[in-house]
């Protein structure tokens, strides 16, 4: 690397994090602004940032953070997020990635008059969709389960079949290119292209076992530092990414995204702080790459382009990809309007921009060190098809983006699929007083789902018909993903745990709403959550206490004068909840009123289970306070 390298990266990883921070305060997609900044400090602006200085550690660069994106993905696609929509999932994967790269591969030839060899090596560049701008467009939309889950899955899971596929197609190119249309091309194509995959396959298997393992062995061995919890799935990670190269070039991304498939079933305390981590790592990183890999870019490239390269994209989302989506999606769960919708919502990424990089830099390296041999009497048509890659991928990366920013949001509200205000209620904390709430809340035709991070709790809860799930309530990113239940509308934080309370709350206030929140913990609330404390000054623990005592009763009365507190009434088939600054319901209106009782009050007992122990013993006291 030259003096340059450091410079380069130093700016890169700056900028792009203020760049990243500026735009999460703003709610929208980072990847376009991180591409003008690169375009603004590389060769096209400042000429401050240059790429070419890291020389052949780019590409290593390139595939280590697109190997830790994968895996930061792939930890949140566990079991229950996969059963959503499993056939969609499989479908895009499978039928889904060949369709959308003959499709694109038929659009370059046709609609950009490039040769066969270049536009079947752009379709295979174009089957990645990229989580880092799929994911935070799904949270600003937040979809019905089943959709989301297909094209969040998809993101994760189509980057190493579009990488292989790349790479691969790459490598034919070279041997069609020097050796000519010998019959053993084909063969070999095809064992190039199922290599990663067996190996990456079972390297991914090996290392996701084995770190499932570490996880669990630590985690079950005292005290768990979040620090120490980071850096095994980092190792892990990093050498299952590295095994895989080195077994065959990209089984390495194969490798990662079963391996952090298998992982994401740990359950472990301190879970969310690898989250956060591994989250920060993928933001570092697909800022620093966007912004080197922009800065490369001379955008009097751009110049060149006509109507043609426009009508290609549009093609790409309004004609390859609904034909792939419906395809792939036939007899899944989906609906017809979340079909549609899934058919026009593929914005590419920095996955999509890096393989488009590489792709070009090689096959070019090689066009031009055999431009001698007979068999590249075309050499120059193919220069010219190749220089037209990075332009192309760049105009495709900014009208992917931003069709889904803008359009999206609009498909999703006509057809329905953009939730309006949510109706169902979120009970953080599986305790029994939260047990019977939520009982209370389904006599009267409230829906409610109970979160808590007690397995043995939520056990409980769905053993007498409750929806509760096992989860952590202080990932943002699993409360978005997973946690929330479509249509959410409310959220009660009362777990005892002032930490899990607050950290719930805040997400509460900031996706539903001031108004949609209440917390009731172990503390009173203050700063921003003070307006939403429900406490009345009384710990969450005394009223456990009075409760399991007998002393006072969940019950539910048209007439809130025989209920000592009021946690929300139903009018109309509509909960809200009682908030401090909540306004009562009009009296000409028929309302039936949910709270506490005392036990003398003669109002019907309130759901209390009868908690029955399991064998070895009572949950831990450290299990039951670390609710949620």
């Amino acid at each position: 690397m030259t003096g340059a390298a450091a410079p380069s990266i130093a700016l890169s990883l700056g900028i792009s994090a203020l760049v990243t921070v500026v735009c999460r305060r703003i709610r929208i997609p980072a990847l376009l602004p991180l591409m003008l900044v690169g375009l603004g400090l590389g060769n096209s602006g400042l000429g401050v940032v240059d790429a070419a200085s890291l020389g052949g550690a780019l590409k290593g660069i390139i595939t280590v953070g697109i190997g830790l994106l994968i895996f930061e993905g792939a930890l949140h696609l566990n079991k229950e997020e996969f059963s959503r929509a499993p056939r969609a999932v499989w479908g895009l994967m499978t039928i889904g990635a060949v369709l959308t790269w003959i499709g694109a591969t038929c659009a370059a030839r046709f609609l950009l008059d490039m040769t066969w060899p270049i536009s079947i090596l752009l379709g295979a560049t174009l089957i990645v969709t990229g989580p880092t701008v799929v994911q935070p467009i799904l949270r600003l939309l937040r979809l019905s389960p089943s959709v989301h889950t297909a094209l969040s899955a998809e993101a994760v899971l189509i980057d190493p079949v579009g990488v292989v596929a790349t790479v691969t197609t790459l490598e034919v190119l070279r041997l069609f290119l020097t050796m000519g249309p010998e019959l053993g091309v084909a063969g070999e194509g095809l064992w190039l292209f199922s290599k990663p995959f067996i190996g990456g396959a079972g390297v991914g298997v090996i290392s996701g076992v084995l770190g499932l393992l570490l996880l669990r062995a630590y985690a079950g061995s005292g005290k768990v530092e979040s620090p120490l919890l980071n850096l095994i799935a980092v190792g892990v990670c990093m050498t299952c990414v590295g095994v895989g190269e080195a077994i065959t070039p990209e089984a390495g991304l194969a490798a990662v995204t079963i391996c952090g498939v298998i992982m994401a079933r740990a359950r472990v305390l301190g879970a969310t702080e690898l989250r956060s981590f591994k989250e920060l790592l993928a933001v570092m990183l697909v800022g620093t790459l966007f912004v080197l890999l922009a800065s490369r870019f001379d955008i009097s490239q751009l110049e060149g382009l006509t109507w043609r390269e426009v009508v290609f994209v549009l093609a790409l989302l309004f004609v390859v990809r609904p034909v792939a989506v419906a395809a792939a999606t036939f007899g899944s769960k989906l609906t017809m309007g979340e079909r549609l919708f899934a058919g026009t919502f593929a914005p590419r990424g920095i996955v999509a921009l890096s393989v488009a990089t590489v792709a070009a830099a090689e096959l070019g390296s090689i066009v031009r060190s055999g431009s001698e041999s007979a068999h590249l009497a075309a050499s120059e048509s193919l220069l010219a098809d190749i220089q037209r890659l990075e332009p192309i991928m760049f105009l495709t990366i900014a009208g992917t983006v931003l069709i889904a920013s803008t359009f999206s949001p609009a498909l999703a509200w006509i057809l329905g699929l953009k939730p309006g205000e949510g109706l169902s209620v979120i009970v953080v904390g599986g305790h029994p007083i939260g047990i019977a709430a939520a009982k209370e809340l389904q006599t009267c035709g409230v829906e409610c789902r109970i979160i808590d991070s007690n397995d043995f709790r939520v056990a409980i809860a769905n053993s007498t018909g409750i929806e509760a799930v096992v989860g952590d309530a202080t990932d943002s990113r699993w409360m978005d993903d997973v946690g929330s239940p479509h249509g959410a509308g409310w959220l009660l934080a009362w777990t005892g745990n002032h930490d899990v309370d607050q950290m719930a709350a805040r997400w509460g206030m900031d996706r539903l709403g001031e108004d949609k929140v209440a917390i009731w913990s172990s503390k009173p609330a203050r700063g921003e959550l003070e307006p939403v404390d429900i406490s009345a000054g009384e710990p969450i623990t005394n009223l456990l206490e009075r409760f399991e005592d007998g002393h006072v009763r969940l019950a539910h009365s048209s007439d809130p004068g025989r209920l000592q507190r009021i946690l929300g009434w139903v009018c109309e088939s509509r909960f809200v909840l009682n908030g401090p600054n909540t306004k009562p319901p009009p009296r000409d209106k028929e309302c039936v009123y949910i709270g506490l009782g005392g036990a003398e009050s003669g109002e019907p007992a309130g759901f209390k289970p009868e908690i029955e122990r399991p064998v070895g013993g009572e949950p831990s006291q450290h299990a039951e306070a670390r609710t949620a």
